[in-house]
């Protein structure tokens, strides 16, 4: 028969501890269930969204009565919660030319220019075939409203030129610096929705930089896992969109960001 003293014993169960310490972490698809998924390709929204994550892609993104979830997936309620694609940043190395009249916005368009930063604040109104030639040409405008905060009489004028611009259907960006919260704030005093600031942050933003066929600023199958959860709803109060509960960068959980005034 074989006896073990206190000492033995005591190196045997911190040998089991050291164990199943040392055992491989689980693997497996991360699934993200119950949340409201707000669509940056078609401004829609999905509830009751599953996002199934492998690795650092998004592997599937859809509803829970037709998404099947993989066997051995790793869930995550987020029942009462919005997700969101990371909101993208324009490069802090590159310098933009702000256009604030007409007359340099059509000489950038006539050079070629497919991004514009800054409005047409002394356009009294912008013509509807010239509207339509942007559209067409897919032109994303930047419109920085925060850059006019100071000047309350060109806020106002920008504000309807962006709203304007939504209406006829062209694209608008946002960069997702830390002051977009002031941006997102006064695009939806002129009267855009949320979607359309998201889209305009995430997916516009991304095609600013990488063009249409840009890989980043959705939540779709096959892209880089990249997203924020929002602890409210921001069609509710566009504010919820510093509201970050979670990010992830890459298919890993990183510390949320402290945007504007959260």
């Amino acid at each position: 028969m074989i006896s073990f003293t206190p000492r033995l014993a005591l190196l045997s169960a911190a040998a089991l501890l050291l164990a199943a310490c040392s055992e491989p972490a689980p693997t497996g698809p991360q699934v993200l269930i119950g949340a409201t998924l707000l669509d940056s390709s078609t401004r829609s929204t999905i509830d009751r969204a599953v996002v199934i994550v492998e690795h650092d892609r998004f592997k599937a993104v859809g509803d829970q009565p037709t998404l099947p979830i993989p066997p051995g997936s790793h869930k995550l309620d987020l029942t009462g919660r919005f997700l969101i694609p990371t909101p993208v940043e324009l490069p802090s190395n590159t310098k933009f030319v702000h256009v604030k009249t007409l007359a340099e916005m059509q000489k950038l368009l006539i050079g070629g220019a497919k991004v514009i930063h800054g409005l047409p604040l002394d356009a009294a109104t912008l013509e509807a075939a010239l509207l339509q030639d942007w559209k067409r040409d897919e032109i994303i405008v930047f419109p920085w409203l925060n850059s006019l905060e100071v000047q309350p009489h060109y806020l106002k004028r920008g504000r309807e030129l962006a709203k304007a611009l939504f209406d006829s259907g062209v694209k608008l960006g946002v960069s997702g610096v830390e002051s977009a919260h002031r941006e997102w704030k006064f695009l939806s005093e002129a009267g855009l929705p949320a979607e359309a600031i998201i889209q305009a942050t995430t997916l516009h933003a991304a095609q600013a930089i990488s063009g249409p066929s840009a890989s980043s600023g959705r939540i779709a199958a096959g892209l880089p896992a990249d997203l924020y959860v929002l602890k409210c709803d921001p069609r509710d109060d566009i504010a919820c969109l510093v509201k970050v509960e979670r990010a992830m960068k890459n298919g890993q959980w990183v510390q949320p960001p402290a945007l504007g005034e959260n």
